[in-house]
């Protein structure tokens, strides 16, 4: 049977404990997260099956039954004169230009981007760890070890890059970032139009 456990939410710490059979839901044979139990302190807790979709807190005391995994489609893929790691740039400044390519089954989405437009590209740094949660930043060992969550670093849980870039040129499926530092064949997730802080 997957693993149990409890995933707190308010009161304090307690240990896993199964529930009951009429709790768990069915999901291709596993349990899954199951009805509320009550805390001592009256506080509802939700049962999370670390195996399959979980089920997570939301407004009104509601379950949410959750996936344990998605799944990520590329749109295109970066086309730099960066090869490898070693190459590449921690951040913007020094980046070289680029190109996105876009898949023909998005065309339609691109449609509405010109050169000039600001824009922000997410891509899957496809080379980069995903076991580490510290690192020295910028690797800079002289800095102490910081959480990757409060970093830039590639190398994270779910290394998604941003990229805040400009478009400079068109030609069909492909656009013109004048700085870009992935490098050649990064997958790219998603682009989306650049948003100022109010002022």
């Amino acid at each position: 049977m997957p693993q149990i456990t409890r995933a707190a939410t308010g009161g304090g710490q307690h240990p896993a404990r199964r529930p009951g059979r009429n709790a768990a839901l069915s999901n291709g044979g596993h349990a899954c997260s199951a009805r509320p139990h009550a805390d001592a302190d009256g506080a509802d807790a939700l049962w999370t099956d670390l195996g399959s979709p979980w089920s997570v807190r939301a407004a009104a005391g509601q379950s949410v039954l959750v996936q344990a995994s998605y799944g990520l489609v590329p749109i295109g893929w970066v086309q730099s004169v960066l090869r490898v790691l070693d190459d590449a740039p921690n951040q913007r400044e020094g980046a070289p230009r680029a190109r996105i390519r876009f898949d023909e089954k998005v065309a339609e989405g691109t449609k509405d981007l010109r050169p000039g437009d600001e824009i922000v590209v997410l891509t899957w740094l496809h080379l980069s760890p995903r076991d580490e949660l510290s690192t020295h930043p910028e690797d800079d060992v002289s800095q102490p070890l910081t959480g990757v969550f409060s970093t830039c670093s590639p190398n994270r849980p779910n290394p998604i890059g941003l990229h805040r870039a400009r478009i400079i040129a068109r030609d069909g499926l492909r656009i013109e970032v004048d700085a870009l530092e992935a490098i050649d064949g990064t997958p790219v997730v998603d682009v989306k139009p650049a948003i100022d802080p109010p002022a």
